[in-house]
């Protein structure tokens, strides 16, 4: 069993946050395609990890709607181990299909098939996530987490009961995702072959304060 990371202290909302204080979330590129028959289709599976080059963790915490299936999203500003002020950053919505049943954060990335021109022809309807360290990327980075406690899917993320949740990518932490369901791996059915690109995109809606946002699309 994991116990659920402290609900954290109230801290002054800011508009304009210190740089420092954010993460620098950076896709890695695409990796482990295979093509997968199902139902007479044809999937492009992948996998895809977005991971937290910091200074600081990526921290959202979510608190329930009455009476919904949304919560507001606070995205948590660090100083070395202190939270030091937050910000609104998008919702988080409940999802109940069988294998989830938990709370999944809408704005964190996205996936797209391109064509040959880089241009989109498939997108993938993966949209939320639970955000969890699953794999070590990079721990000599400024700020990285030797150790963050709980490594893996097993995280905070609340079940149908929950009012509040918290989810922390730590710094030098990847969060990564294998998509082989239809609907999130890519139908290429009814694709003429070619040459194709899978782009990894992170905070797609803008919303995530970040460090620097030009390394956000592989």
């Amino acid at each position: 069993s994991h116990v659920a990371p402290p609900r954290l202290p109230h801290v002054a909302t800011l508009k304009s946050p210190d740089p420092a204080t954010m993460p620098d979330l950076i896709p890695l590129p695409a990796w482990g395609m295979g093509v997968d028959r199902q139902g007479g289709r044809d999937y492009l599976d992948f996998g895809a990890t977005v991971w937290d080059a910091g200074p600081a963790p990526m921290d959202v915490e979510g608190f329930r709607r009455p009476g919904t299936n949304v919560m507001d999203a606070w995205q948590t500003f660090y100083r070395g181990d202190k939270p030091v002020a937050r910000a609104p950053v998008g919702t988080l919505e409940y999802d109940s299909d069988p294998g989830h049943e938990h709370w999944h954060f809408d704005q964190f990335a996205t996936y797209r098939l391109l064509g040959s021109d880089k241009h989109a022809v498939v997108r993938s309807e993966k949209t939320g996530f639970c955000l969890a360290p699953t794999d070590a990327i990079d721990r000599t980075v400024a700020g990285a987490v030797w150790n963050p406690g709980a490594i893996g899917l097993q995280s905070a993320c609340g079940d149908a009961s929950a009012i509040w949740i918290r989810e922390t990518l730590p710094t030098g932490w990847g969060d990564t995702y294998y998509q082989s369901l239809p609907g999130q791996s890519f139908d290429i059915t009814d694709l003429p072959n070619g040459t194709y690109f899978i782009q990894v995109q992170a905070d797609p809606t803008g919303d995530i304060y970040e460090r620097s946002s030009a390394n956000d699309t592989q």
